[in-house]
């Protein structure tokens, strides 16, 4: 269960695309967005079967789909201001190789799920909570598993800005996750981390 769930959160955090006029700013706008990116990923998922082609298609999901500079920069928190405009360039770029690579080879050995949209509520200043129940189809005895999506309406589109699981925030956790990183080595250091696809704790 644990890596159904770990798949289908890496294809929402900080995603977005572009919202009917109708449904902008609203939580059936936001619900109706997590959605389709739910679906469309699961359906790669439970679709094609040659790993290398759905590999391909999950990559360009996610670079589609992901606000990755934003997560990029969010993620590096204070040390993004530090760093250099040379820095800063290839950070974004290995970042993004990062992600699409680590993220989309998790799924290329999932094959089922489902999810069910349980509510979608207005937190006020433009910000959106839609929550989802997850399901394992393979271990139909397993329990659901629910998780938070928080969404902001942007220019007429949505960007989903954080993933919460059992109460756990992702974007946090990686933060924290560099933050130990940084603060005893610099950003050269996690770049070639980012460039060997691994982020190992320091020792």
């Amino acid at each position: 269960m644990q890596r159904f769930l770990s798949l289908v959160c890496a294809v929402f955090i900080t995603s977005f695309t572009f919202a009917s006029p109708s449904y902008a700013k609203s939580a059936e706008g936001a619900k109706s967005f997590v959605n389709k990116v739910a679906g469309e990923a699961l359906s790669i998922i439970e679709k094609e079967t040659d790993k290398q082609k759905k590999q391909k298609m999950l990559e360009r999901l996610f670079s589609e789909n992901v606000n990755i500079p934003w997560v990029a920069k969010f993620v590096i928190g204070r040390y993004w201001k530090q760093a250099t405009d040379s820095q800063k360039k290839r950070y974004l770029e290995e970042y993004e190789r990062f992600v699409l690579y680590h993220y989309a080879s998790r799924f290329t050995d999932y094959t089922s799920g489902s999810f069910i949209i349980t509510e979608a509520r207005d937190d006020g200043d433009g910000e959106y909570t839609v929550s989802m129940s997850l399901k394992d189809e393979k271990d139909r005895s397993s329990e659901p598993v629910f998780v938070d999506y928080r969404v902001r309406a942007e220019g007429g589109r949505f960007r989903i800005f954080d993933v919460i699981v059992e109460g756990v925030s992702m974007i946090t956790t990686q933060r924290s996750e560099f933050a130990s990183v940084l603060s005893s080595k610099d950003i050269e250091y996690l770049i070639t981390q980012l460039a060997n696809k691994s982020i190992a704790p320091v020792k």
